[in-house]
């Protein structure tokens, strides 16, 4: 069970205490989620080095996996200069492509609609968790990250 959060919802699901949402998926990755993400590209430019770090605690902890940006670099390129990509997230959308996590925790619009696109993101389909109300994804969510093998 995987799941990518978008750098704007890192610092509510970090937080202490969680809001509503943050707290239902922070529960789930207690209970065997895992989160995917990568330090390179632009996710390292939204978000600071205190947020990295504590991401780094759920990796030591077995709630994390960093996949190295070298996996997906290209592939961001080439979304980045797609003229259906409505959002600033290519980054995110080649990450879910290189490991096949295709469940997002986003607030951003444009950015939903590029991870639901089936021309970005198909077999399977990618699936928007951004509030509490969708908690049901969390249930039938696998976690389909692809360790060894490139897209």
């Amino acid at each position: 069970m995987c799941i990518i959060v978008d750098a704007n919802r890192l610092g509510a699901f970090l937080a202490h205490p969680a809001g509503t949402d943050a707290a239902l998926l922070r529960a789930w990755v207690d209970r065997g989620g895992r989160i995917v993400y990568s330090t390179g590209g632009a996710f390292a430019r939204e978000v600071g080095r205190r947020t990295r770090d504590r991401l780094l605690t759920y990796v030591r902890a077995g709630r994390a996996t960093l996949v190295p940006r070298e996996r997906f670099a290209d592939d961001e390129h080439s979304l980045r200069a797609d003229p259906d990509l409505r959002s600033d997230d290519p980054h995110v959308l080649a990450l879910a492509r290189a490991t096949g996590v295709r469940l997002l925790h986003t607030g951003d619009a444009d950015l939903m609609a590029d991870f639901r696109n089936k021309k970005f993101l198909d077999r399977p389909r990618g699936k928007v968790y951004s509030t509490a109300a969708n908690a049901g994804l969390l249930a039938t969510t696998r976690c389909a990250t692809r360790s060894s093998r490139r897209r």
